[in-house]
């Protein structure tokens, strides 16, 4: 009777899980498109030119919910098959993680850089949009890679609140066990 029972939560939580995990990745996606369409839509109605801070930031922002998406996806799988992701996948992000920091590390670069030979901003709405896409990027980078910052669900809050410090991301132990795996090998 027990067992059955616990069978029961068992499913009714890989369910949850799925149903969470569909949710982000399919989140993340549309905000690859709603996001800069938002702020080209924006821009247009304010009739204020878009330059490289803004292009870049939103690329950049893009390329960073594109790498969330994937990775959700591929959880979600490997959930639904009692699996983990396969390490040749985690290479990927292991190699992004460390992409990503040199792309962010860019932006300010080729903004001095157009500062010497000009102007670094198209308007002020260039500023405003590729500031806002900039920290995005940052916040997801870190989102992915070192610490959760979403917490939206109550268990989550209260872990918060109980232990008083931020839970390392999903994609951050993922890649730890991966460089586990390959130590002990070694």
């Amino acid at each position: 009777m027990m067992d059955r029972r616990n069978a029961r939560a068992d499913d009714a939580d890989k369910q949850a899980l799925i149903k969470r995990l569909r949710y982000l990745w399919t989140g993340e996606l549309f905000n690859v498109f709603f996001q800069p369409a938002l702020a080209m839509l924006v821009a247009r109605m304010l009739e204020q030119p878009i330059g490289l801070f803004a292009i870049y930031s939103a690329a950049l922002a893009v390329w960073l919910l594109l790498q969330g998406a994937a990775y959700w996806l591929l959880k979600l799988r490997a959930v639904k098959t009692d699996s983990d992701i396969e390490g040749k996948h985690l290479r990927w992000f292991a190699a992004f993680k460390r992409m990503n920091w040199a792309l962010i590390a860019l932006l300010p670069t080729l903004l001095v850089i157009k500062a010497l030979v000009g102007t670094p901003f198209r308007s002020s709405v260039d500023v405003v949009i590729g500031l806002g896409f900039y920290v995005l990027a940052v916040l997801e980078q870190v989102n992915y890679y070192h610490y959760q910052l979403m917490y939206d669900y109550r268990s989550d809050l209260r872990r918060l609140r109980r232990e008083k410090q931020l839970k390392r991301s999903s994609l951050y132990r993922a890649l730890e066990r991966l460089d586990q795996r390959a130590s002990r090998l070694k």
